[in-house]
């Protein structure tokens, strides 16, 4: 059976501020490794240029553990995400499973009424 669904509104909040701002310090480290990667590749001097591809695998390297950590971060606000249920629901529709509120259906087998599927 699934969880409860949350219903606290403010860390859903909290929980997407803090992966917004992971995000941003993210995108700031990647933005810069990326304008000094272009910076050193459009330079003159042969030296420069080949230390770019140092600098691009770096970045490469920042952004396996960038990726892990916001995908942690937005999954985990995902998750905490209010939900709006209504109070004439039950328990299972709230759930996410409205079939478990019908009474369970009698075997087909069992009491033999209606046509039983042909074999093969």
């Amino acid at each position: 059976m699934p969880p409860i669904l949350p219903h606290d509104p403010h860390e859903y909040h909290r929980l997407r501020w803090r992966a917004r701002a992971w995000t941003a310090g993210f995108g700031t480290v990647v933005v810069l490794m990326v304008a000094d990667v272009a910076q050193r590749a459009g330079s003159g001097d042969e030296q420069v240029r080949r230390s770019a591809a140092w600098i691009a695998f770096q970045l490469g390297l920042v952004l396996v553990p960038a990726a892990c950590v916001l995908w942690f971060q937005w999954r985990r606000s995902y998750r905490a995400r209010p939900h709006r249920l209504h109070t004439d629901q039950s328990d299972w529709a709230w759930r996410g499973v409205p079939e478990m509120d019908a009474p369970p259906r009698e075997h087909l087998t069992l009491h033999g009424d209606g046509v039983l599927p042909p074999r093969w």
